[in-house]
């Protein structure tokens, strides 16, 4: 078959680099679940073990992923049937992300219930309805089981905007320069907050309109790669496989930087420059999926960790402080072991009784024409089984 014929071809694999193409062709986007997972760990052993890791670049790399996949599903699904459904959209997300975070929601309250503990109940009727984000962006944070949740928020209200959006922007055309002006838009409004006005740090951290670029520069990334704009931009970028370290380590310069300067360096600058690198690295190790870095994302086990990044997110903190209790007056290394298993082992239990048998049943609500009874393999999206061959990348946020 040539590329031509290949229905997961789009017209602007020809302009790319061969080596991007062809990472962009495959119906799994390579090395991906590997970034998510060591988004995923970023914030566990920040949370947990290592506070000096930069967890917050996990969740800003969660942001990128999510804008860039979310966007590539919609082109795909758009170029295969000229159009792009928006109730099957939402109720695929539906069945993604609320069973698995309401799970987790119900089993903190009965666990708060059942040991007599105190509910912070405006948060948890916040993140409930995915507005958490605000309510600890304008009230302040609790510290509770919910914390982490804020980010679940900002995803959320970007998975109800960004499709209504792609569709009222017809043409690709229209969707980078909308893209572009709305990026710089939120650049300066952030910079007016955090030197003019000087926002709260942690309104500035958690609330959607100061860090929808973040989504936003990932949904440019798939918009570009999809109809092959900037050639020579892609090229450079992936010239060389090493060039991944340098990605790396310009990332490690801006930790370093946000662990000097503080919050008016994240907030002013990292917060431009590392959504902007993220995306360099998302392109670099597609282009290089089987060389060096982008090899080790690859690890089946690396992707299985990928794979179950959400539960991960979810279950850390708690999964983590049972162990801790466990090990009692162990070794801490021990004590790091024996709390990372847990969490792999919670992730897991989620990922195969509940969030797997719903990725099985949204091929039900997969645009086009299905087959009566669609073959899904196991651990497989949904998505990706359909009429012609699979082209769907999975995503999960």
């Amino acid at each position: 078959m040539s590329p031509s014929e290949n229905p997961r071809s789009f017209a602007g694999r020809f302009r790319l680099p061969a080596s991007l193409a062809q990472g962009l062709d495959r119906s799994h986007l390579p090395s991906l679940d590997g970034l998510r997972a060591i988004a995923a760990f970023l914030v566990v052993l920040y949370h947990c073990f290592l506070p000096a890791l930069p967890g917050g670049m996990g969740v800003l790399a969660f942001f990128v992923l999510s804008g860039f996949l979310i966007t590539w599903l919609l082109l795909k699904e758009e170029e295969r049937y000229g159009k792009v459904s928006l109730k099957l959209f939402y109720v695929r997300r539906s069945l993604r992300i609320f069973p698995a975070f309401y799970a987790y929601w119900l089993l903190l309250m009965g666990a708060h219930v059942i040991a007599r503990k105190q509910i912070a109940m405006g948060q948890a009727i916040a993140s409930l309805f995915y507005v958490g984000n605000y309510y600890q962006a304008i009230v302040g944070d609790p510290q509770t089981g919910l914390s982490h949740t804020w980010s679940l928020g900002v995803e959320e209200q970007f998975y109800l905007l960004w499709p209504i959006t792609f569709l009222w922007l017809k043409g690709n055309g229209r969707r980078v320069r909308f893209l572009l002006w709305s990026i710089a838009g939120v650049w300066l409004y952030r910079e007016l907050l955090v030197l003019v006005i000087h926002a709260p740090q942690q309104y500035i951290y958690e609330a959607f309109d100061t860090r929808a670029d973040h989504l936003m520069i990932g949904c440019l990334l798939a918009v570009a790669l999809r109809e092959g704009l900037w050639t020579p931009l892609w090229r450079s970028l992936v010239a060389i496989p090493s060039l991944v370290w340098l990605t790396l380590g310009l990332l490690a310069c801006s930790v370093v930087c946000t662990d000097r300067y503080g919050s008016i360096y994240r907030d002013a600058v990292g917060f431009i420059v590392d959504p902007i690198l993220i995306a360099i690295l998302i392109v670099q190790v597609i282009a290089h999926s089987s060389v060096g870095f982008a090899a080790v994302l690859n690890w089946r086990w690396v992707r299985y960790l990928g794979t179950i990044s959400y539960g991960i997110y979810l279950y850390h903190g708690h999964a983590i402080l049972v162990a801790d209790k466990m090990t009692g007056t162990l070794p801490k290394v021990i004590s790091m072991f024996v709390g990372i298993l847990s969490v792999v082992a919670v992730a897991s239990a989620s990922y195969w009784f509940l969030e797997e048998p719903l990725l099985r049943l949204r091929a039900r609500y997969t645009p086009g024409r299905l087959p009566r009874n669609p073959v899904v393999p196991r651990g497989a999206d949904p998505l990706t089984v359909l009429p012609t061959p699979p082209g769907d990348a999975r995503t999960h946020s």
